[in-house]
């Protein structure tokens, strides 16, 4: 007999950590000796809403897995990065033998909360999961099976709630609670880039993904979605509406962060449109069309 989705919730509970106060376990130990490309984040790097939902929670989440952004981009690096020690970079090259760790995951409504910065940085959880296998990789004897890649995509869990609060209608205390989210974020992304750069050194790469403006193309902007792409715009990348002028948006801040740690920042503003999404309720996913969207980024700022 199918098990019920609610049955499924509780089997999730254990494969996906439970909520935000409860660590996620590792994800499947890559091979001995093949190098790993390492994800950390929230439910978009998780693939959540890339196919359709199946017949349980856990079935569900391994689909978005499977076939989100992540997965997508990891088979470009497959093909383009050059990850052989000594081996030349020239047409052909490649590294098939790449490995996928995706330790990101997505929230389970009205059970498990959304990953956040903070979450992030939970003992136990996906920062000292990422750090632990950097280090067994990066410190042992052999080159080839480092960790290559460490992809980044968290925050917009942060800064979601506070901004739809504050400025949804806009009003006076908009820019006021959006610098004290911003200031959050940033203190917290720091020391997860931080991290993460001292652990794996100067030669791996950190790929840190900005966000785009999803309030156009779901219920919350459906009366004005012009007004929802200004407000939208305005939350992410700063400027002036009328409210008082903010000159650094959440993606600014991400940017500068980034760029402490020299991190590739994948710039995902403005890259998804109408057809991207899952629209009504959902005003935070890509549909399928939006992943692959997010995919092409990826693989146009850093094919490998």
């Amino acid at each position: 007999m199918k098990r019920s989705w609610m049955t499924g919730l509780v089997a999730a509970l254990m494969v996906l950590g439970g909520s935000s106060a409860v660590a996620s376990p590792p994800g499947d130990a890559p091979q001995q000796g093949h190098p790993v490309h390492v994800v950390i984040g929230d439910s978009l790097p998780a693939g959540q809403q890339s196919v359709p939902p199946a017949v349980d929670f856990p079935t569900t989440a391994a689909l978005w897995k499977a076939n989100g952004f992540v997965a997508q981009y990891h088979q470009v690096l497959r093909d383009e990065l050059v990850c052989s020690p000594g081996q030349p970079d020239h047409p052909g090259s490649s590294c098939h033998a790449l490995e996928l760790v995706n330790l990101s995951r997505t929230g389970i409504p009205g059970v498990a909360a959304g990953v956040t910065t903070a979450t992030v940085l939970q003992p136990g959880d996906q920062l000292d999961q990422a750090v632990a296998l950097i280090e067994e990789r990066n410190d042992n004897p052999s080159p080839r099976d480092d960790v290559e890649v460490v992809t980044v995509s968290v925050g917009g869990n942060d800064v979601y709630g506070p901004a739809v609060r504050a400025c949804l209608p806009p009003t006076g205390s908009c820019i006021p609670a959006l610098q004290v989210t911003f200031a959050g974020f940033e203190t917290r992304y720091d020391e997860i880039l931080a991290t993460l750069r001292e652990a794996a050194g100067p030669d791996t790469v950190i790929l840190a993904m900005t966000y785009y403006n999803p309030l156009p193309y779901c219920a919350l902007g459906a009366a004005n979605p012009v007004a929802a792409r200004v407000l939208g715009d305005f939350i992410l990348e700063g400027g002036d509406i009328g409210l008082g002028a903010m000159p650094l948006g959440f993606n600014d801040r991400l940017r500068q962060v980034a760029d402490r740690y020299d991190a590739i920042v994948v710039d995902t503003f403005g890259a998804l449109g109408a057809g991207d999404f899952v629209g009504g309720t959902d005003c935070v996913h890509p549909d399928g069309d939006g992943h692959r969207a997010l995919a092409d980024v990826f693989a146009a700022t850093f094919p490998g």
